[in-house]
């Protein structure tokens, strides 16, 4: 894309929301990490034998005869990873990270970051006037929302 190409509106508003989406995406990966390295490791089956006395017989491993629940849990997640949902979070979270990253001072760049986020998440809340971010005018700011919303349709591949 060049420098003065912009993305179709449709791609801009499919872009804001996936980014609306977020919430609700990041808690469902960490349910899943978390379901992942809470869970059992040995693959057991609860029986009976002949005189009825209950007995637990574990299972091998799929892979091979010894069973590695750590890496098993590494496996699981790194398969995690590999998701297009989680794929669309970290593309959006490395879009965020982008944000400001042309000004010089912390405090300007990370206040922009936050206005960005919020007013993606509930532009008729959060407008420009009640975000109050220093140093950036209104028209500047609609510009750099609008970029981020590009970049964030480019890294997930939908524009």
């Amino acid at each position: 894309m060049g420098k003065n190409k912009r993305l179709p509106n449709d791609t801009v508003l499919a872009a804001l929301q996936l980014v609306r989406g977020q919430a609700r995406r990041k808690a469902e990966y960490k349910r899943q990490v978390d379901e992942i390295i809470l869970r059992s490791g040995t693959n057991f089956v609860d029986t009976t034998t002949h005189c009825g006395t209950p007995v637990r017989v574990y299972l091998p491993h799929a892979n091979s005869s010894v069973s590695d629940t750590t890496a098993d849990k590494a496996e699981a997640i790194q398969q995690l990873e590999t998701q297009r949902d989680v794929q669309i979070m970290r593309a959006i979270d490395a879009a965020a990270d982008e944000i400001g990253a042309d000004i010089q001072s912390a405090t300007v760049r990370t206040s922009l970051r936050k206005a960005i986020v919020l007013n993606c998440s509930d532009c008729r809340t959060w407008t420009y006037e009640r975000l109050e971010v220093p140093g950036i005018s209104r028209k500047e700011f609609y510009h750099r929302r609008r970029k981020y919303l590009e970049d964030v349709a480019q890294r997930v591949g939908i524009s």
